[in-house]
């Protein structure tokens, strides 16, 4: 059953001013639900190509597009929902064991994640998404 405090769009502040516009991400639940500990982006990604196809065990991250779109498809391992990002004003909060996969890019897109942990390779991912599956059975 899907749970909708898991995933959810989060606003990102934008101010307009005379020069431009400024975005601002907070964490400690200003803007960000969490404390940022690692923030990495997605970009250059070939036509046609997806990205992710995993789920982490404890990470939680905000996807932000900050230029372009993609899509995010989110599964909690009995449904499956598809989120747009293509503004940069809109975040999309995904908590821990979500699988997700962003496809759909647009050749200027990229993605902006700001994540609570920092990443450990050996121990963070469910790859498999059997695997992933299983984990929920236990």
């Amino acid at each position: 059953m899907w749970d909708n405090d898991r995933c959810y769009y989060v606003d990102i502040p934008s101010h307009k001013e005379d020069d431009g516009r400024l975005l601002v991400v907070e964490g400690d639940t200003k803007t960000i639900p969490f404390e940022i500990k690692r923030i990495f982006w997605v970009r250059d990604v070939k036509e046609g190509a997806e990205r992710g196809q995993h789920a982490t065990k404890r990470t939680r991250l905000v996807l932000i597009a900050v230029n372009g779109s993609c899509d995010v498809v989110v599964n909690d391992g009995s449904e499956e929902r598809v989120y747009r990002l293509d503004d940069p004003t809109k975040g999309l909060y995904i908590d821990r064991m979500l699988w997700r996969t962003m496809k759909n890019f647009t050749p200027d897109c990229i993605v902006e994640a700001v994540c609570d942990m920092v990443f450990d390779r050996l121990d963070e991912t469910y790859d498999s998404y059997n695997e992933y599956l299983d984990s929920l059975k236990g």
